[in-house]
């Protein structure tokens, strides 16, 4: 066991009664009682330990007040938890720093997580925009598909309408072509027999000839 160490009179008082747990002298105390390692953290733990034993050696200081804890002296040299009370309290130490340590893994994932989430919130929102414009761009082409489709069928009616008119121009040309060259056919062959008889030439046509069967024989006249 270790040797006995003194320590400041305030410092024992604030390890029974209480004061700050981050204060150096009393985790230097404490880690000497307990003869492990004493942090803030674990200050009041190894305070409780420790309070115990020195209450089971000195009855007395459990019905004595800070002041009169303080007024026994400057100093007071203590000495080591017995083997016993340190491994229960390098125990408890133990646990509490793997409770803490796991407690730190998970602070951390929980960041991690956090971010993630922020993260992934953020990629969410911006798809949502970009979807959200992109439906506004379909909307709108939608719209002009419509207009240019309307415009379409103007179009094709406007060209079905004339070529219902060519079609009428076209038939009724042609029957008036045909009216105008039936005419002119009658007329030029009017115009031949007519013309035949003035230029003295022999008509032909009529009943046919017996002794050849032509309609006409304009050999047979002499002057021919």
């Amino acid at each position: 066991m270790a040797e006995a160490k003194v320590f400041p009179m305030h410092t024992f008082v604030t390890c029974l009664k209480g004061g700050d747990a981050a204060d150096s002298g009393l985790l230097d105390m404490l880690s000497f009682l307990t003869q492990s390692q004493v942090d803030a953290e674990f200050a009041p733990i190894a305070c409780a330990l420790s309070k115990a034993w020195i209450y089971e050696q000195e009855p007395t200081l459990t019905k004595a007040t800070a002041g009169e804890v303080a007024d026994l002296g400057e100093k007071v040299a203590v000495k080591a938890l017995p083997e016993a009370a340190q491994a229960q309290a390098q125990a408890i130490m133990a646990k509490i720093a793997d409770l803490r340590a796991q407690n730190a893994t998970l602070v951390d994932q929980v960041a991690k997580l956090t971010a993630e989430k922020t993260a992934i919130a953020a990629d969410y929102a911006g798809a949502k925009g970009k979807l959200k414009d992109f439906e506004e761009q379909a909307a709108k082409g939608d719209v002009k598909l419509s207009v240019s489709a309307t415009k379409m069928d103007e179009h094709i009616k406007k060209l079905e309408q004339l070529m219902e008119e060519v079609a009428k121009v076209k038939a009724q040309g042609v029957v008036v072509a045909g009216v105008a060259g039936g005419g002119a056919a009658a007329a030029d062959a009017g115009g031949a027999a007519a013309g035949g008889e003035a230029s003295g030439a022999p008509v032909v046509g009529g009943e046919p000839d017996d002794g050849f069967g032509l309609g006409s024989n304009p050999f047979a006249d002499s002057t021919w």
